[in-house]
């Protein structure tokens, strides 16, 4: 298993908690996300050179949870331990022990509130009553995010006491390279493609094997974490979780509209955005629209699940369950490495989307970049530049040949297709394959102003791994 050592990324939420901690007054910022996003990660790398008391709640009666938390704050401050019997006595303690700055994370925040649900206003009251003039800076974590995100509703008891929150979301790919950093761009993709950008399942990932190996040993042996992963998720986040196994795996089929999903797995129309929706918020799928499309309710849009291993998993696991579990190898080997390509090309161009989005902030090119499609006409990539009357067109390609005019030609016939400001615009041609490109397109392309090519070494300079080698 890999070794973290350093504390990957996430600059970004680790100065917004150093900029709430300067303040030298009370701050209270929610932290929320998936399992297995590294929100407790965070957390400990903020705290760990500072006063501090860390909570982690457990599924255990509230009174346990109330003596639990007693023992942390006495372990930490020393004074005699007082009797405690509800929730108001612990506020007395904590206002008498506590004389200076301090941060207080309450990390799983979800389970007090499940086993009694009056935890909210009872964390107002300690806000308003004991920490709203004192330097204290409280941090809810959790990874319900239903519960997490009734927190910052206005109906809550906590709105308006919060100063601050912070969705944790996976990686992309190029931080995910920050923990695959022994793979080559290629491997590094087919990888990604399978684990996805969620730290925890990076984490799983043993270096020293192959990417089939990995699959076989971290994947498909029912006693390995990962085997069940999407499941426990799925129980975590909802009472009835069978519906939407469903309909995940309906997704992962291709089957991306309501009415193709509600099809698929028999249920009335009408009953299927609630369950989309909850999908959504949970961050399991994401609904996308063509980047032209400025009706955020159009019928245009579609749903693709949006964490690739759960994507892997649906795709592989869950339809071949029984070959799974008699023989992984053979399941591997004949299943999944086989259908490995047409598997990795989709996740390509996620990748190759990032790449453009990384080059267009730097030079601001493209403002808007997304992808466009309209009936059975689909394009990778498409950017838009108003201002300029500029778009931007890319097709990605993860084959084995080499990519030639037939490819820059079927393109140009598809932005035939492309109605923004089609009289008064200036188009850019950009293709991307693994396998390279013929010398013919090559020289045509080094002969023309609007058409770049980008092969792997290319996405490899550019996305940060100048100097990664393969072991």
């Amino acid at each position: 298993m890999l070794d973290l050592k350093e504390f990957v990324d996430r600059k970004e939420e680790l100065d917004f908690l150093e900029k709430k901690y300067s303040t030298d007054k009370f701050e209270c910022v929610i932290i929320y996300g998936r399992r297995r996003v590294g929100k407790s990660e965070l957390i400990k790398h903020f705290i760990h050179d500072k006063e501090h008391v860390y909570h982690l709640v457990t599924q255990e009666e509230s009174t346990v949870q109330l003596r639990r938390l007693v023992n942390s704050i006495h372990d930490k401050y020393g004074e005699i331990e007082p009797k405690i019997d509800d929730w108001h006595d612990l506020f007395e303690y904590f206002s008498k022990v506590v004389k200076g700055k301090m941060i207080l994370v309450i990390d799983e925040f979800p389970y007090l509130i499940e086993q009694d649900k009056s935890i909210p206003s009872m964390f107002q009251l300690f806000v308003d009553e004991y920490l709203s003039e004192r330097n204290i800076f409280l941090i809810l974590c959790g990874s319900s995010i239903s519960m997490m995100e009734s927190l910052l509703a206005s109906d809550s008891p906590l709105y308006g006491r919060r100063t601050g929150q912070i969705d944790i979301a996976p990686f992309d790919f190029e931080l995910s390279q920050h923990i695959l950093q022994k793979k080559n761009i290629r491997k590094s993709i087919e990888f990604y493609a399978v684990f996805g950008g969620t730290p925890f399942y990076l984490k799983m990932v043993d270096p020293d094997l192959s990417l089939p190996e990995n699959i076989i040993q971290k994947i498909c042996i029912d006693k390995e974490i990962l085997h069940e992963e999407p499941w426990m998720l799925l129980k975590q986040e909802f009472t009835k979780p069978h519906r939407y196994m469903s309909i995940l795996e309906s997704v992962a089929k291709g089957y991306n509209t309501p009415k193709q999903i509600a099809d698929q797995i028999s249920v009335v129309q009408q009953s299927i955005p609630k369950y989309l929706g909850e999908l959504e918020r949970i961050r399991l799928l994401k609904h996308s629209l063509p980047v032209t499309e400025r009706n955020t309710r159009s019928r245009k849009g579609i749903y693709e699940l949006s964490d690739n291993y759960f994507d892997f998993w649906f795709n592989f696991i869950v339809p071949n369950m029984a070959d799974v579990k008699d023989d992984p190898e053979g399941f591997v080997m004949d299943k999944v490495m086989v259908e490995l390509d047409r598997y990795v090309g989709p996740k390509f161009e996620d990748v190759c989307l990032e790449f453009v989005r990384k080059i267009s902030k730097q030079d601001r090119s493209y403002p808007l970049i997304g992808r466009w499609w309209h009936r059975d006409v689909e394009i990778d990539i498409v950017g838009l530049n108003e201002r300029r009357g500029q778009i931007l067109l890319g097709e990605c390609k993860w084959s084995k040949g080499k990519v030639g005019f037939e490819l820059l030609n079927s393109l140009k016939k598809k932005a035939e297709k492309v109605r923004w400001r089609k009289d008064d615009r200036t188009e850019d041609y950009r293709l991307f394959s693994k396998a390279g490109f013929t010398d013919d397109l090559k020289e045509h392309a080094d002969d023309s102003h609007n058409i770049s090519l980008y092969t792997l070494d290319d996405l490899q300079e550019v996305m940060g791994f100048r100097d990664i080698v393969e072991p």
